[in-house]
């Protein structure tokens, strides 16, 4: 990697720009942004949004599909002292009404707005000056919705000096360079697709899909003609890139590594994609509430690659409890969540990842179940009490609890345990009218007369998600 470069928003940007300027840093289909232009709109869309109002501490939602315009956005925003809020397209309306209301944002940036903002600058356009950029490594930069544990989702609040902690570990162990292409398969809004903002860092370039949804066919075909280095996602995707017809006759021989994250990959699913396209498979770890733990390098053993998520990071201490849960601390967690005063750390000083596993003798961790009851659908996270609390507010459902049901395509679907009368069509429209994103519906409906109880009056959802999995709900 390139020399080391000190922590300023824009500054690996005017470094690359400086040194390679005419390095793609953007590949989207047909558009190529090198790092000089990068920088140059980057600059420009500051000085627009400058322009508009937008102002130091203002929080700016960002919706779009993977374009070349969200980096350059971005990018922007911090150079003015203004804060990113992710928004994926596939939130639902209950979900970014809570996330708008709890930053105070004013303002959410889509296709439209993106494109005038990150356009040539027009005949006598004149762009305001921008500031001097903001040193301090504690200024936060980014606002990111997390899983959540209870209702309504927590906003992580990253600084920039978390950011920088995390691009040093993620890039050295993934060995991101200048000849990188890195296509990202997973949305640039979410945590996972977020990661590969960090390979601009490395001076590497962000292969676009710009599809707001993933298609297989379409991914083979970009990775193809991009010819894509590293490939990154949710195992969802390979399973997908796998079962297409097209892989047979897709060139993949410029991907040198798979790296994926947000939910265990099969070792059959790893097996058959190494052996098919010659890619290592490579898992990463960790949690928007605390940051990453953990990567696998494409240079480590095909047991500590297929059977781990890699070891943990220099400089972030781990600890397993006695009760086998991986926790965390260190320079990539954040302090506290946006609007509270604690963040993820407890009062023992550490975050609790609510995750089962262990390490092992030769420095590999191996996550092997979770405490949590976070549903994980193709990589994206739904907590189960959300779900419920919209489900109680239909009429003739007295009680629901929603859990997940192993599936060999997306990794688990949601299934409602429910004490009342209603079709799975009627709860789908329910949820459908108060705005919750569509793949946190339930996708089967089970009609029982009690939910199972343990300890304190709390439902069983150990014992109901045997019940799922089996196919065999409670009567």
């Amino acid at each position: 990697m390139a020399d080391a470069l000190p922590n300023l928003p824009l500054s690996y940007v005017d470094h690359h720009a400086q040194v390679h300027g005419a390095r793609p840093a953007l590949v989207d289909g047909a558009t190529v942004i090198t790092y000089r232009e990068l920088g140059q709109r980057a600059r420009a869309a500051a000085a627009r949004l400058l322009a508009e109002g937008v102002g130091p501490g203002e929080v700016v939602g960002l919706q779009l599909a993977n374009v070349w315009e969200y980096p350059v956005l971005e990018l922007a925003l911090p150079l003015i002292g203004a804060i990113v809020l992710p928004l994926p397209l596939s939130l639902g309306r209950s979900e970014i009404e809570h996330a708008l209301a709890a930053t105070g944002a004013r303002r959410v940036l889509g296709t439209a707005e993106a494109e005038a903002l990150c356009g040539e600058p027009a005949s006598g356009e004149r762009l305001l000056e921008l500031p001097p950029p903001d040193p301090d490594p504690d200024r936060v930069v980014e606002v990111a919705l997390t899983s959540g544990t209870t209702g309504m989702p927590k906003l992580a609040s990253l600084h920039a000096g978390l950011k920088q902690a995390t691009f040093e570990r993620f890039t050295a162990r993934l060995g991101v360079g200048l000849a990188d292409r890195v296509l990202v398969m997973s949305p640039l809004t979410q945590g996972i697709g977020g990661m590969c903002l960090y390979c601009l860092r490395a001076g590497a370039a962000l292969v676009m899909l710009r599809e707001p949804r993933f298609d297989a066919e379409h991914t083979l075909r970009t990775a193809a003609r991009s010819r894509a280095t590293l490939l990154v996602g949710v195992p969802t995707n390979v399973i997908r890139l796998l079962a297409s017809p097209l892989l047979g006759e897709t060139d993949l021989s410029t991907a040198r590594c798979t790296a994926v994250a947000g939910a265990p990959m099969p070792t059959e699913v790893a097996r058959a994609w190494e052996s098919r396209t010659g890619s290592r498979v490579v898992s990463f770890y960790g949690t928007m509430d605390a940051g990453q733990l953990a990567v696998g390098s494409p240079e480590d053993p095909v047991e500590k690659r297929w059977h781990s998520v890699g070891r943990p990071h220099d400089g972030v201490d781990w600890m397993i409890t006695p009760e086998g849960e991986i926790c965390m601390r260190g320079p990539t967690v954040q302090r506290r969540y946006w609007g509270e005063e604690s963040g993820p750390l407890s009062e023992d000083g550490w975050a609790h990842l609510g995750d089962l596993g262990f390490v092992d003798a030769d420095g590999y961790l191996h996550v092997t179940g979770r405490l949590k009851d976070i549903i994980i659908r193709g990589g994206a996270n739904i907590n189960p009490f959300e779900v419920e609390d919209h489900l109680r507010s239909l009429s003739g459902v007295r009680d629901a609890c929603v859990v997940g049901r192993p599936d060999p395509d997306l990794g688990e679907r949601a299934v409602a345990f429910v004490i009342g009368e209603v079709t799975l069509d009627e709860l789908r429209a329910h949820l459908a009218a108060r705005g919750l994103a569509k793949y946190k519906w339930p996708e089967s409906l089970e009609l029982v007369e009690e939910l199972p109880l343990k300890g304190p009056g709390k439902v069983d959802r150990k014992l109901l998600k045997e019940m799922a999995s089996a196919g065999n709900p409670l009567r």
